[in-house]
């Protein structure tokens, strides 16, 4: 199976992979004020940096799928992620999982997890209702 193996600041690497994976990421996000021209919408001057690894199952016959999550950290300012694509049997163990939201096949579901939606948000975007054209 491929796997990612991610090490921090040289300490022991946390290998993230399944045999039953249909996506695998590393995601490696900044937050807040990061340049002095930004203007984030809290005003407390933090920067925040996380990193993630996670994945998404597809598992056969119907079974339910998971969001599964190894690794999840702070970092700050000079540490150093190193990231290794590999080929192997071996991971470790997943830190959490939940069970993923099965998208609607057919289109009769599909319009009505949409008309359902326009519904709940219809003030927010429409204030005074619908117009008649």
């Amino acid at each position: 199976m491929y796997a990612l193996k991610i090490s921090i600041n040289g300490r022991e690497p946390v290998t993230g992979g399944a045999n039953d994976l249909c996506v695998l990421s590393a995601i490696l996000s900044l937050t807040g004020k990061l340049g002095p021209e930004a203007e984030p919408r809290r005003d407390d001057g933090s920067v925040d940096i996380d990193l993630r690894l996670g994945g998404l199952t597809a598992r056969a016959n119907g079974a339910v799928d998971e969001h599964l999550e190894w690794l999840r950290t702070n970092l700050q300012a000079g540490d150093v992620v190193s990231i290794c694509i590999v080929e192997t049997n071996l991971a470790d163990p997943v830190i959490s999982g939940h069970e993923a939201e099965r998208i609607a096949d057919d289109e009769r579901a599909y319009f009505e997890h949409c008309k359902k939606a326009y519904f709940e948000m219809r003030e927010k975007y429409e204030p005074t209702g619908p117009t008649e054209e």
